[in-house]
Formats: structure tokens, C-alpha cells, sequence
């Protein structure tokens, strides 16, 4: 898995876009009898404050991409994107705005 990003500031407005790898298995392919598998929660925080939250369903899809912005940012600050699956699987990065 892997989270790759692009994340860039102008005008003290950060724009954010994230490509979550991951398979996102709704457990409903091949008649049922594939195990479900995709991300309950996935959180981005700026200098401790929740920028954007999220709790994607199944009905995402597979490696989703995400793009938001916020403000208060300035180049050089650090997001922190973490997600967590229905399995109980993890994944966090830190990513320096640019």
C-alpha cells in the first residue's frame, strides 16, 4: 500500500491531492466470496488541527484519490494523512507542503 501526494501552498491556501493505495474490496466481488477490505477512516492534520476528515464506505474505489484544500498553510509545514481499514490495518505519512 502507499499514499502518494502532491501538496502545494499559494496565498496561504494549501491544495492537497492524495492517491491512497489500496484495494478497497467490498467482499461482494466473485459472488460473495472475496473478504471485505477497504478504509473506514481517513484523517489529515495540519500543526495538530484536523484539516480533513473522511470515512469512505466499500463503495469507494480501488487506490482512491482525494483532493481537498485548506488554509493556514504555509511552505514548508508538515500534514500528517493517516487512514485505517476495516481489518484494523494502519497508514500514516507525513508530507511537507511545498
Amino acid at each position: 500500500m502507499g499514499i502518494k501526494s502532491i501538496a502545494k501552498v499559494k496565498n496561504d491556501i494549501a491544495t492537497v491531492k492524495l492517491l491512497v493505495k489500496h484495494p478497497m474490496l467490498s467482499g461482494t466481488i466473485s459472488g460473495g466470496k472475496g473478504k471485505p477490505k477497504y478504509i473506514t477512516h481517513l484523517t489529515v492534520k495540519h500543526g495538530g488541527r484536523v484539516v480533513y476528515d473522511m470515512y469512505p464506505t466499500s463503495a469507494i474505489s480501488k487506490n482512491p484519490y482525494i483532493k481537498f484544500a485548506f488554509k493556514g498553510a504555509k511552505k514548508g509545514d508538515i500534514i500528517t494523512v493517516q487512514w485505517k481499514d476495516n481489518t484494523g490495518a494502519t497508514e500514516k505519512k507525513d508530507i511537507k507542503l511545498k
